[in-house]
């Protein structure tokens, strides 16, 4: 084959043996994919190129090594894979598919765990936040608070995670939080006398769990009328997620959480008891409701007889969290009409490109089947919301795998957000939503769909210690 000038004829493919057609064809794929510097210097596309072509190498060995070296890329790899269709041999097709759907799920598992600036030190409160944003993706609104505040110093440890921000500038600045908006955002704002009492600051006890922050809130008197029952104690554990995730609802078996107390003996040591729950065989299900990051756990105990002077709470929470955020990317203009793109358990198929073009403004009409594999009450729960992710338009000549500044694409500022959003739920479960989008800037074909949305329903693990937390006398 000293020739290669005819490649782009139909007759001279036909002359070329079937293995290096496939390698050709993979080549093809791969060469749609944008060329591109990775931001994070985790991943070099040339890298994955360079493996996904050997997938389809003619010993097994290499096929299998080619498999091997992809998965050691890790999530970071996701980006530069094509989309599996593309390619021409059906072996290859699954082995893509594969390796998508470990890799997704590596990422789905890697984003529930808490993010870490890169190194701990002194910086204002403004640059501290921004920082926050960019390097962890989580939001965090600081419009009450005035310049000659955010120009004011704060210090936080080596490596910190979100929470210990928040919290290291909430207590040097006496700042408080909540949450606000959709997509979610942390709101900090000054502390006031009256939201004293109601704000996370409050806490009895805080600790951290991957993503989450588990406190306990408060511990007040009970009583059951009409049994004797003897003293309860109720206490209420507050559980909050950092804003990039999708908390869903949480599970909470009674048998799992331990409460132990301590007290003084008559020689003056320190005795400790463990307090037995009210109803030892409850289960909690519980949810956090529409965008919601934040959620109240409240448990019942016998307090025994005596004198008690702190108690310790410790135990496992399960929160079912929508996980590992992934942009699902589509041709531009009428092109996309038809295209299906799967991520995770999501598959986001365009059923209509309807175009309006007026004299003086430009619309679209698009309408798209989402579908999640995910069943069963937890998710039927949430069905409607979790359909209704982050969607919209971006200008065809923007790279799919071009991220913005501000961190995850559920807050691209880029995206074309729609107009108007209608749904209709199908037989089979699935919803097909329609935007509109009015007064475009361009023609509608100069713009490709993007939907973005979590892959995957995770069951995190949230284990947790609030050791000596101080009762008052009597208790």
């Amino acid at each position: 084959m000293a020739k290669t000038t005819g490649v782009g004829g139909a007759n001279s493919l036909s002359a070329l043996p079937t293995r290096l057609l496939r390698v050709l064809v993979i080549a093809v794929a791969l060469g749609s994919v944008p060329m591109r510097l990775l931001a994070d210097g985790v991943v070099d596309e040339s890298d994955v190129r360079r493996w996904v072509a050997r997938l389809d190498a003619d010993r097994k060995a290499d096929r299998e090594k080619a498999k091997e070296e992809l998965l050691k890329l890790g999530p970071s790899a996701l980006k530069w894979l094509p989309e599996p269709e593309s390619f021409g041999t059906r072996a290859t097709i699954e082995a893509v598919k594969k390796i998508r759907a470990i890799l997704e799920r590596q990422k789905a598992e890697e984003s529930v765990d808490a993010v870490r600036l890169a190194v701990g030190g002194s910086s204002s409160i403004g640059e501290t936040l921004q920082r926050l944003t960019k390097e962890t993706g989580n939001v965090v609104v600081t419009d009450e608070l005035s310049q000659e505040l955010l120009s004011k110093p704060v210090e936080w440890p080596a490596r910190p995670t979100f929470w210990n921000v928040i919290e290291a500038t909430s207590r040097q600045h006496d700042l408080s939080w909540s949450f606000t908006g959709s997509p979610a955002r942390l709101r900090l704002f000054p502390m006031i006398a009256t939201s004293k009492k109601d704000s996370p600051r409050a806490a009895l006890a805080a600790t951290q769990s991957k993503a989450f922050r588990v406190a306990l809130k408060s511990i007040r008197e009970r009583t059951v009328v009409g049994q004797d029952s003897g003293p309860l104690l109720r206490l209420e554990l507050d559980v909050m997620s950092e804003p990039r995730l999708r908390p869903l609802f949480l599970k909470c078996s009674v048998a799992e959480v331990v409460v132990s107390g301590a007290r003084k003996t008559k020689k003056d040591e320190p005795a400790t008891a463990g307090w037995q729950p009210y109803s030892p065989d409850a289960k909690l299900e519980l949810t956090f409701g529409q965008g919601h990051r934040q959620m109240s756990v409240p448990l019942d105990y016998r307090r025994p007889e005596g004198d008690w002077s702190s108690l310790s709470v410790s135990g496992k929470l399960h929160v079912e969290t929508a996980a590992g955020e992934e942009p699902l990317e589509f041709p531009a203009g009428k092109e996309a009409q038809g295209v299906s793109r799967r991520r995770g358990g999501v598959t986001v198929k365009v059923l209509r490109w309807e175009s309006v073009a007026g004299a003086k403004s430009n619309g679209l009409d698009l309408t798209a089947l989402v579908t999640y594999d995910t069943g069963g009450p937890a998710f039927e729960s949430h069905r409607s919301w979790m359909l209704f992710n982050v969607a919209g338009l971006v200008r065809a000549g923007m790279m799919p795998t071009e991220k913005t500044a501000g961190g995850p694409a559920m807050n691209d500022v880029s995206l074309l957000k729609p107009t108007h959003i209608d749904s209709d739920v199908q037989p089979d479960g699935s919803i097909a939503v329609t935007y509109r989008f009015e007064k475009l800037p361009l023609p509608a074909n100069e713009y490709r769909f993007r939907y973005v949305a979590p892959t995957l329903i995770l069951d995190v693990p949230l284990e947790f210690e609030l050791r000596d937390v101080p009762l008052r006398s009597g208790r």
